[in-house]
């Protein structure tokens, strides 16, 4: 185990700089890489938010998908999801009031986009959950 000594001096030094730097660029690149994805999206559903949403939501709920990613070995991935959670930061509106409606202990971060509220909840793991406004 290094002491903080050996951290910092690793660090210091011009392979901990290089390292430290390589990190940096590899953290931007990922914004840029999301940012980019985020757009993608909101350019191809914002003319029918809802119906996208639906549609997506439908997607991942659905037997075909979840029996298609288990016959793959994988626990099911949401990956658009989590674009469209970039999307209604980006693009949706911040929640008021009804926010205790949709919102639990777990809740991180919650917008809306169109008719649809989209959180993210923390717990064991990450889930982005998705409601329809009632």
């Amino acid at each position: 185990m290094m002491t903080i000594e050996e951290i910092n001096a690793f660090f210091d030094s011009p392979e901990g700089k290089e390292s430290l730097e390589k990190f940096a660029e590899k953290l931007r690149q990922e914004d840029e890489y999301k940012d980019r994805w985020v757009d993608r999206m909101w350019n191809r559903i914002k003319g029918d938010i809802d119906g996208s949403i639906e549609h997506l939501d439908n997607w991942y709920g659905s037997d075909k998908y979840r029996d298609r990613e288990y016959k793959r070995g994988y626990e099911p991935r949401e990956k658009l999801f989590w674009i469209l959670l970039g999307v209604a930061e980006k693009y949706g509106s911040e929640v008021g009031d009804e926010y205790e409606l949709y919102a639990n202990q777990f809740t991180g971060e919650m917008y809306k986009l169109g008719s649809y509220y989209i959180q993210v909840m923390y717990g064991q793991g990450s889930v982005i959950i998705i409601d329809k406004q009632k």
